[in-house]
């Protein structure tokens, strides 16, 4: 039997594996999980966003054919998610969907302001402390480069101390903080930190 723990860690787009499986998708929809009041839990976030997945704007981290983890990213409008609104009238009836979806895509296209947008980065539980998350970051880096930009924004929620610090260790710098934003004034979003490293300097 291998030790995973032993393979060297794999990057790659989700593009670029031959046939991403349900257990991937499962992992990159169960973010977004500060969207629950609008997207509702893992089961329902799955079924709403799956079968949108963008696969060229996600980085699967993996040893042995093992996903450990990933990283999604937006640029040029284009992020890790394209649904329609045809998921969210199925799951939600027709009304509640077209607001759920209307408030959805509103909250997609507040991010187009940023140029490279860091949209989620998770790695799973057993796999954490391992330099994952920084590897992903690194081919986040990579990412961002290749398509011209020559600086990563990300929003990271003032409660998670854990990831402030990873992001602060890789040379992103705080922006401004937003308490409440004009959406947080009418729908439940967490205070959130803008943060921003340029790719001209080292951390």
């Amino acid at each position: 039997m291998i030790d995973i723990d032993t393979v060297p860690l794999q990057i790659a787009l989700g593009s670029h594996l031959p046939e991403p499986d349900e257990s991937i998708a499962r992992m990159i929809t169960s973010g977004r999980s500060s969207l629950a009041f609008l997207l509702g839990d893992e089961a329902c976030r799955y079924r709403l966003l799956a079968g949108a997945i963008n696969w060229d704007r996600v980085l699967i981290a993996y040893r042995d054919r093992t996903p450990l983890g990933y990283a999604a990213f937006k640029h040029h409008r284009r992020g890790p998610f394209s649904p329609g609104a045809g998921p969210f009238l199925r799951e939600f009836g027709r009304l509640r969907g077209a607001l759920r979806y209307l408030l959805f895509a509103i909250i997609e296209g507040r991010e187009w302001y940023y140029g490279f947008y860091l949209y989620g980065l998770h790695v799973i539980k057993h796999a954490r402390h391992q330099g994952i998350a920084r590897s992903l970051m690194a081919a986040i880096f990579d990412q961002a480069r290749q398509a011209g930009h020559d600086r990563v924004a990300l929003e990271v929620q003032v409660k998670n101390q854990r990831a402030r610090r990873l992001y602060e260790q890789l040379g992103f710098s705080r922006v401004r903080a937003t308490p409440v934003n004009w959406l947080g004034r009418l729908l439940p979003f967490p205070a959130v930190i803008n943060m921003r490293r340029s790719l001209t300097s080292q951390p």
